[in-house]
């Protein structure tokens, strides 16, 4: 890429300056010149030039050009904002309408006149009960807001044009059909047919069984049931996000930066060769996987992820799938700032992490992105906490001028090598994936989980014996207390408005009807035996939404058949 001559010079130069840093800084200070590792452990210098990224030539073309290292478009923000989408949800419908009301009000918006909401479930629902079951007694409304049965969706969504409004219902994965089914019942109730609908589920089932204690269907069923819903979807929903690759979850845990790209890449590989089993064709489905990333503190190191992710996505649905759409080669991410960083020590620091955790995917890159509120580490995100992590997001926008270039990074010395040596170590952890078998493979042999307890003992370590620094943490540490407004829910109350109303509405709907569509649906499972039969089971959830069953309902008749396993 570099003239010979510009090396030479580039390399003398580096010579000088090693010379002249091991005189005053080795012998005289001490120093270590040995330089620093990324919180991935990539080795990185004290200063880079071109000999550095003469390697990296394929890095540097240009926005929206194969491989999309700078990114997806020719313009991004110049253009188009990245959406601010929150994930939310607390207590009943009800709580979480209203919050819905305010973010709106507050600027929350996908842009161009679409509306997105990140609705998050709460416990009961995520792992696959309604509230009227003596199990998740206390679990009711917490974490998120109880979706049982379709009067729920009308209190969320009435009002809203369903064709311009991205919804995403926010799970564990082991209830994706059915809330899905629900949502589209609910959809044709208003007069919206599945193709007009836009929104993502989450549909990810084994990723919620690797990083939480949620139960599970047996290993080879979910992955099943993921290719079902996918196929669905690809079919008859053609704005529809299928499959949310979530990578957060997996970073929660504690595992690399490097490692939740490779985890995540290893599962969609997995998931396209099924998809391909099932009969569809990856042109037809690739481009409407979604992706969600953390985003922790090293700042460059988060910027580089972004790019290194999206150049392997392309190179890998060219080279390896053989796609021929070019969105096919085009990844789109939504980012969240990590939860995991946030202190409840000193919490109106987590702000400044905040920011900075967004900057840094920003300037990455992603489509869309959620900000953390700095009480998270305390208690449920107060209003006010809430309305800050949006104004994050918005200062950024509209007062920094990161949003004038796109890339502005690009070409960078430091960012073009650490892209490369980036890329390098995602693909080798991938390789190793698949040498012991593939994802779900992984996953049975718990060597996923060997892995994120590894990191996660390793990195707590490091923070005990003060070789990472948490500011108000383990260091400038502070006795006396701050004072945060705590947001408070109504548990018991809550709980008991819900309870109530799903008896109301089973006592109130045919339940002959009910024990038929149930039925149904457990036959077709039990027919579900291969990846090549998807496409069988989802007319059977739409028929039970259909008939008012609840979303514990055919979850249940799900587990009867298709088996439980609990991590």
């Amino acid at each position: 890429m570099y003239k010979e001559d510009v090396l030479e010079k580039a390399k003398a130069c580096e010579e000088e300056w090693e010379k002249k840093s091991k005189k005053i800084y080795e012998k005289k200070m001490g120093v270590n010149l040995s330089g620093f590792k990324t919180n991935s452990n990539i080795p990185i210098k004290y200063v880079y030039g071109p000999q550095d990224v003469n390697e990296q030539s394929e890095n540097f073309g240009m926005p929206g050009v194969y491989p999309y290292t700078r990114g997806l478009y020719p313009l991004t923000y110049q253009y188009t904002p990245w959406m601010t989408q929150f994930l939310h949800g607390y207590g009943l419908p009800d709580h979480t309408r209203e919050r819905m009301e305010k973010l709106l009000k507050e600027g929350m918006a996908a842009g161009k006149g679409i509306l997105a909401f990140n609705v998050e479930c709460d416990l009961a629902t995520a792992h696959g009960y309604d509230p009227d079951s003596n199990l998740v007694k206390g679990a009711v409304g917490v974490s998120g807001v109880t979706v049982s049965k379709m009067e729920d969706l009308e209190i969320l969504f009435n009002g809203f044009d369903l064709a311009k409004t991205r919804v995403v219902l926010t799970t564990k994965g082991i209830n994706d059909l059915a809330i899905l089914g629900m949502y589209i019942v609910y959809g044709k109730k208003r007069g919206y047919e599945p193709a007009m609908l836009m929104g993502q589920s989450q549909n990810r089932v084994k990723n919620s069984f690797i990083t939480s204690n949620v139960r599970g269907f047996l290993p080879q069923n979910q992955l099943k049931l993921q290719v079902e819903l996918i196929k669905y979807a690809t079919l008859n929903m053609p704005s529809w996000n299928h499959t949310n690759l979530c990578g957060y979850n997996l970073r929660e845990t504690g595992i690399t930066a490097v490692q939740e790209v490779a985890f995540t890449l290893a599962e969609v590989i997995e998931l396209i060769e099924e998809g391909i089993k099932a009969g569809l064709d990856p042109d037809d489905f690739v481009s409407r996987f979604s992706t969600q990333l953390a985003i922790g503190m090293d700042f460059f190191e988060e910027v580089v992820k972004f790019r290194a992710f999206r150049k392997i996505w392309a190179k890998v649905m060219k080279e390896r799938f053989n796609c021929k759409k070019e969105k096919s080669f085009m990844l789109r991410v939504h980012a969240h700032t990590a939860g995991s960083s946030l202190t409840a020590q000193q919490p109106l620091n987590n702000i400044i992490r905040t920011t900075l955790e967004a900057l840094s995917a920003a300037l990455g890159g992603v489509q869309s992105m959620h900000t953390s509120s700095y009480d998270e580490a305390i208690n449920l995100p107060s209003e006010e906490a809430v309305t800050t992590a949006l104004r994050v997001n918005q200062i950024l926008q509209h007062e920094s001028g990161i949003t004038r270039v796109s890339d502005p990074l690009g070409g960078s010395y430091f960012i073009e090598s650490l892209t490369g040596q980036m890329e390098e170590e995602i693909l080798k952890i991938i390789n190793e994936i698949e040498e012991r078998g593939g994802f779900t493979k992984c996953m049975v042999t718990g060597w996923f989980k060997d892995q994120m307890e590894t990191e996660s003992y390793t990195w707590r370590e490091k923070v005990r014996k003060g070789e990472i620094t948490i500011v108000g943490l383990n260091k400038y540490k502070k006795e006396e207390e701050f004072d945060v407004p705590v947001f408070t829910l109504e548990q018991e109350k809550t709980e008991k408005i819900a309870v109530e109303r799903i008896k109301k509405w089973k006592q109130n709907r045919d339940n002959s009807a009910v024990k038929s569509a149930l039925l149904k649906v457990k036959e077709r499972a039990k027919e579900f035996e291969t990846i090549e039969q998807a496409g069988i089971l989802m007319p059977a959830v739409l028929k039970a939404m259909e008939a008012k069953c609840t979303i514990g309902e055919v979850t249940e008749a799900l587990f009867e058949i298709l088996g439980t396993v609990y991590p």
